[in-house]
């Protein structure tokens, strides 16, 4: 009698347990439904439809300006999905991937890389004058997109507009793309800055040397070619006995190119860096000549495909405060918060998982008492 009351009461106990586990895997299996709801919630990009184009001309929190030439350059294409990626004509012009992109600085040398060969080898792909402060541009293919625009000359000042990148669309704060019902809205304020009419920036260009132990390649002496939104602006030679360096003064806003010449072998791959102090009063250009060495490298374990391992696919790009911009709205977008196509829910079967565990263990441990 006494052991078939003992049986009732642990079967009893069993079923409880049994319960709270089935209401657990409910619950968790639940959780793992919504993450997965929130995760690709998102509406995907229309791309049969057009988008609209602002930007906020201004010098402090009242002075708007009017007439402002502005110019849109598109450089990129957008998914669906909304991932961003450089067209056929810009994305051998550098070396950073778009999709891994995670900071500002890279999307800064992004831009210095495509910059000149948008503007000075490409028509504006749409064009708009400003009134009351702002340009606007309808009906723009969807995109990624270079803002170029020229310099306002007023009361013997020079009113000078950043150039940044932009994406059309936009995410708004509830994380979803900016549409109007019509089309897509995208919305940036240029950063302006406030010179003497007659101000100079200094320039220098420095060549810097990536050859250790090949310095015996390495020429006496190079031919650069100075080049000014395209055209010749002046030839210099660059050797030890000038330190490798050259200095010049000139107006801002130029777009500033260089050609090196080396007589005989060059073995050499050459890149170049810009860099520039706050105010914009000094530019500094650094060009690497990289040892380029010809030897074959040895081949792979076998089953290594030619040019080492595949690379990871790339995942959505995350882009930076748009660059160049002041943030008019709290979402001038493709900004860091560009879509993500997954949380972080993995850890959730393992819990559930080791919470069954120690649920079976203590059955047992109930059993052997009883």
């Amino acid at each position: 009698m006494i052991n078939a009351l003992r049986g009732i009461v642990y079967m009893n106990k069993v079923k409880s347990i049994f319960s709270r586990i089935l209401i657990a895997v409910m619950v968790l299996t639940a959780s793992l439904g919504l993450f997965s709801v929130k995760s690709y919630a998102r509406n995907a990009v229309d791309l049969t439809k057009k988008g609209s184009l602002s930007v906020t001309y201004k010098f402090g929190d009242d002075m708007l300006f009017d007439g402002v030439q502005s110019h849109i350059y598109k450089i990129g294409s957008v998914t669906e999905i909304g991932e961003f990626a450089l067209d056929p004509d810009y994305a051998g012009l550098t070396s950073i991937s778009i999709n891994s992109i995670k900071d500002q600085g890279q999307w800064k040398q992004v831009l210095d890389d495509v910059r000149p060969t948008a503007v000075l080898n490409h028509q504006p792909s749409y064009t708009a004058v400003s009134q009351n402060g702002k340009a606007v541009f309808a009906g723009v293919q969807l995109g990624l997109y270079l803002i170029e625009t020229e310099d306002v000359i007023k009361d013997d000042c020079r009113y000078v507009f950043s150039s940044f990148l932009i994406t059309v669309p936009q995410l708004g704060d509830d994380d979803e793309w900016i549409y109007d019902g019509a089309q897509y809205i995208a919305e940036a304020t240029a950063k302006c800055e406030k010179f003497d009419i007659n101000r100079e920036v200094e320039f220098e260009l420095h060549k810097r040397w990536n050859d250790s132990g090949n310095e015996n390649v390495r020429p006496t002496s190079i031919s650069v070619l100075i080049k000014r939104n395209g055209e010749e602006y002046k030839r210099v030679t660059l050797n030890s006995g000038n330190g490798w360096s050259y200095s010049w003064k000139d107006k801002p806003g130029y777009i500033w190119d260089f050609e090196e010449t080396i007589e005989g072998n060059n073995p050499y791959t050459v890149s170049v860096n810009k860099n520039e102090d706050d105010d914009g009063l000094m530019v500094v250009y650094t060009m690497t000549n990289t040892y380029t060495n010809t030897t074959p490298p040895p081949p792979g374990p076998p089953g290594t495909p030619p040019g080492g391992p595949p690379n990871t696919p790339p995942g959505p790009p995350q882009f930076p405060d748009v660059l160049g911009a002041i943030r008019e709205l709290p979402a001038v977008l493709g900004a860091r918060r560009l879509p993500q196509t997954g949380q972080l829910w993995w850890p959730l079967p393992i819990l559930l998982i080791v919470g069954i565990f120690f649920i079976v263990k203590g059955i047992r441990k109930n059993h052997k008492k009883a």
